[in-house]
């Protein structure tokens, strides 16, 4: 009669035991075993997508491939590289910022700094009259500086984990090929973002400076970055870093002479007209907007019938990242040296790449870094992660981190209904269009994760402080040189005192033990 009763509970044992077992395991176990199986996972569901339900799944995942909407004279079949493509046709002109394209297309959004790699290899192939070699030098420039983070730490596995780990943060990383595809500069990030953390967990606060320049150089609006020299109270530092990432930006429109100093003005408002409602409420956007708005935006559709109007809660939408970025900004300025600089620089690197109200999936190429960090460490040795350093008594710190940066890098394509998206016909010509189908991805579950592994950081160290103390690396004193030979001489003195009356006290034994044997005798 206990048999029944005693079999669900063993399985419930067995149960608990093995999610018990799941949780005690390191981060970077955690990060490498979420993404390989997320991976497979993604193979398994896609190929039944494509065979059975004929959804283009590689569409879904990256973009569609069918982008030449202009007749660019670079494209590779019937893809363009259409970020690449629009860029260097525009740096190539003597005014970049001039309207390029049908009238109802965006203006050109990028500031000067960001498109001077355009320009070289858009210059090599026009010197070579060969547009497909200057496109395909820049793809595979690209391609090596989204696999730095990864080649990065695999010089810190051992045997076959150099290639699981090489598997997981280079050929599987989603974000990484996103970039690549588009023919997008984000993915020049990678190497920033990773130097950047490195140089954190060193104290190298130099090297941390140009790392901010660079980045805010590729992305503007990734100067925010330099707060981190402002929380470790880095006072010079963090203004060389902002006053250098604006000097920079600004000398960069020299390079376009035509039309200056309007250029300025002109590309200032194309960055701030830059974003759609559509694109907003797209699939493909992955800003802390979107997560914080999925549960009105999901009451709306289920009242509306499907469709969200145009323009719903239209400036809640632009200014809320903002309201997230000032929140992350104001806790780390707080907490100041109580919280360690990488961790400071990891909050950082996800607020500044999520804030803007339309953020595609590229910007997720920051998790690269992160990665990287948590499979090796750059201060221990080989086949530790930063975790198994500073994580000790934060283990929700390292899962919520892990668990966010590998739902970042491996993708799903979620079942559900299936929705058209507009793909090119015969390059430069617009009317020549038609549609795929494509699928949501748990891509968009991503910036949530982030919010979520943010606030847990910062709760974390509001709650439990590391040590306040100053990180300068400060020369040593006289005295402080002095004073542990001063201590060892002490201690030695005190112990050649402490023998000297171990022997006494063992003489005196000895006389009175003589006298009481000749006392006997007596």
């Amino acid at each position: 009669m206990s048999r029944p009763v005693e079999v669900p509970r063993d399985l419930i044992t067995a149960f608990r035991q093995q999610i018990h077992g799941l949780t005690e395991q390191s981060e970077r176990t955690l990060l490498l075993g979420i993404v390989l199986w997320t991976s497979v996972v993604s193979l398994v569901t896609g190929f039944i997508y494509v065979q059975y339900f004929s959804i283009d799944v590689f569409s879904s995942l990256l973009y569609v491939p069918q982008d030449c909407w202009l007749d660019w004279d670079m494209n590779v079949g019937r893809h363009c590289f259409s970020d690449y493509a629009w860029q260097a046709t525009a740096a190539l002109r003597p005014d970049p910022w001039e309207h390029l394209g049908p009238p109802n297309w965006p203006g050109n959004p990028y500031p000067p700094a960001a498109m001077v790699p355009f320009l070289i290899f858009g210059l090599l192939g026009k010197w070579l009259h060969w547009p497909q070699l200057g496109l395909f030098c820049y793809l595979m420039t690209l391609v090596v500086a989204v696999l730095t983070p990864a080649l990065w730490a695999v010089r810190g596995a051992r045997g076959l984990e150099r290639l699981v780990t090489f598997l997981a943060l280079g050929v599987a990383a989603i974000p990484a090929w996103v970039a690549v595809d588009r023919g997008n500069s984000t993915g020049f990030l990678a190497p920033i973002a990773l130097v950047f953390l490195v140089a954190l967990c060193r104290q190298r606060w130099g090297l941390v400076t140009g790392m901010v320049i660079l980045a805010a150089l590729l992305k503007p609006q990734l100067v925010v970055l330099a707060v981190v020299l402002f929380a470790a109270r880095k006072w010079r530092l963090g203004g060389i870093a902002v006053v250098g990432a604006v000097v920079a930006n600004l000398s960069a429109y020299l390079l376009w002479p035509s039309n200056f100093p309007g250029t300025i003005t002109q590309s200032i408002h194309n960055a701030l007209g830059y974003g759609a409602f559509s694109e907003a409420i797209s699939v493909g956007n992955v800003s802390f907007g979107k997560a914080l708005l999925w549960i009105p935006d999901g009451l709306k559709v289920l009242e509306t019938g499907g469709t969200l109007p145009d323009g719903y809660l239209g400036g809640l939408r632009g200014l809320i990242g903002y309201g997230v970025l000032a929140l992350v900004v104001g806790a780390v300025m707080v907490l100041g040296r109580r919280i360690p600089p990488v961790m400071v620089g990891i909050v950082l690197l996800a607020a500044a790449s999520l804030f803007p109200a339309v953020t595609y999936r590229y910007y997720l190429v920051f998790v690269l870094a992160v990665a990287a960090l948590i499979v090796r460490d750059p201060e221990g040795p080989p086949g530790a992660g930063i975790f198994d350093r500073i994580g000790h008594g934060r283990r929700a710190v390292g899962v919520s981190v892990s668990v966010a940066t590998a739902f970042s890098i491996a993708h799903i394509a979620v079942p559900g209904p299936s929705f058209p998206v507009p793909v090119a016909g015969e390059p430069g010509v617009l009317t020549a269009f038609g549609t795929s189908p494509v699928i949501t991805t748990t891509a968009v579950v991503t910036p949530a994760l982030w919010l979520l592994a943010c606030a847990v950081i910062i709760v974390s160290y509001a709650r439990r402080p590391v040590r306040d103390v100053s990180e300068d690396p400060s020369p040593v004193s006289v005295s402080e040189e002095i004073g542990p030979v001063v201590s060892a001489r002490e201690a030695a003195e005190n112990a050649n005192e402490t023998v000297s009356d171990a022997q006494k006290l063992s003489a005196i034994a000895r006389n009175l033990q003589s006298a009481s044997e000749a006392r006997q005798l007596r």
